[in-house]
């Protein structure tokens, strides 16, 4: 017989042993410790298999459920801390909002005295005044006011408003801050000495010659310290005139806006030209003993007009003003 024609024959013998296995019965007995009866179960193998795999698939149920259960559980956990973290950062951004809005409230403040102390005229604000703030704190129990929106919302946009009216009258400010500064930066009112350096050792007006010993008017004020110092424009200008002269040395004469001269002289050295434009601060000279001196100073002389006028009502003085000091001249 071919191997085909005997795989075939033995198929049904196969199926009819596999048959009689699964209906092959089996006697389970329980046996008490006591005197009552043996209990006797008869069951077949094909039973017993579906037992087993009923009770491996409720098993696997189990596990199964079990773990989704406990990765639902860190996942829960994970979002309560998230949430918790959020929390604890929005109560911050409260915190922030409420000091943005603190700070708001004392720059408009302040915005309104420098305003009205300029004498400009800020723009009327449509704005209601700014309600009572809330609390965000309570995410879920928000507050609102009528319009619906957040207490702190409406703060911000008060705020903002404020700030938006606030540009117009800076700029203002900030012009007028520009004319004053270049309006005083054409009035003598420098410091004619680089960095604040030097002594006033003679003011202006009546005093003891300290050569002749003789009462005479002094029509500037000397300026003592240490030969080589910049000597420096006190406001814009143009240099007019420079030179030597036996009683004054070296001198600088600088013409300025609305009729001012100045006049620097013991100078030991000319960093300028005649016809120069210069600006105020700008080096002219260096700090010298030159002419009829008794020590190294500068003579420092402001004229309006003809007339001469005492420079320290124009001189900002950084350094001490020692009047009456004792120093070389």
């Amino acid at each position: 017989m071919a191997p085909t024609q005997r795989t075939r024959n033995s198929r049904p013998g196969l199926l009819r042993r596999l048959w009689r296995i699964m209906t092959q019965r089996f006697t389970i007995m329980l046996i008490p410790h006591s005197e009552r009866s043996v209990l006797n179960f008869h069951v077949n193998a094909l039973v017993l298999v579906f037992v087993g795999v009923v009770f491996a698939g409720v098993l696997g149920s189990f596990i199964y459920l079990s773990s989704v259960h406990i990765g639902s559980t860190a996942i829960i956990e994970d979002q309560d801390r998230e949430i918790s973290e959020r929390q604890a950062n929005l109560d911050a951004v409260v915190g922030e909002v409420q000091n943005l809005l603190r700070s708001g409230r004392a720059f408009d403040e302040e915005l309104v005295d420098t305003i009205n102390s300029l004498g400009i005229e800020r723009p009327d604000s449509s704005v209601p005044a700014a309600v009572t703030r809330g609390d965000l704190a309570s995410f879920f129990d928000i507050q609102a006011v009528t319009d619906g929106q957040t207490r702190e919302i409406q703060d911000l946009k008060n705020l903002t408003s404020t700030l938006e009216q606030a540009i117009d009258p800076l700029r203002e400010m900030r012009a007028v801050l520009e004319s004053q500064q270049e309006l005083l930066s054409d009035l003598p009112n420098f410091w004619p000495v680089g960095s604040g350096m030097g002594r006033v050792t003679m003011e202006f007006g009546p005093n003891i010659h300290p050569i002749t010993g003789q009462w005479y008017l002094h029509k500037g004020i000397d300026i003592a310290g240490p030969p080589g110092l910049p000597i420096v424009a006190s406001a814009n200008g143009k240099v007019v005139e420079m030179g030597y002269d036996p009683g004054y040395g070296f001198y600088v004469f600088l013409r300025h806006k609305y009729g001012f001269r100045t006049r620097y002289s013991h100078l030991q050295s000319i960093v300028v030209t005649e016809g120069q434009d210069v600006v105020q601060g700008e080096q002219i000279g260096t700090l010298g003993n030159t002419g009829i001196s008794t020590g190294p100073h500068l003579d420092f002389i402001v004229m309006l007009g003809t007339d001469v006028v005492d420079p320290s009502a124009f001189l900002t003085i950084s350094n001490s003003f020692i009047r009456g000091g004792i120093g070389t001249r």
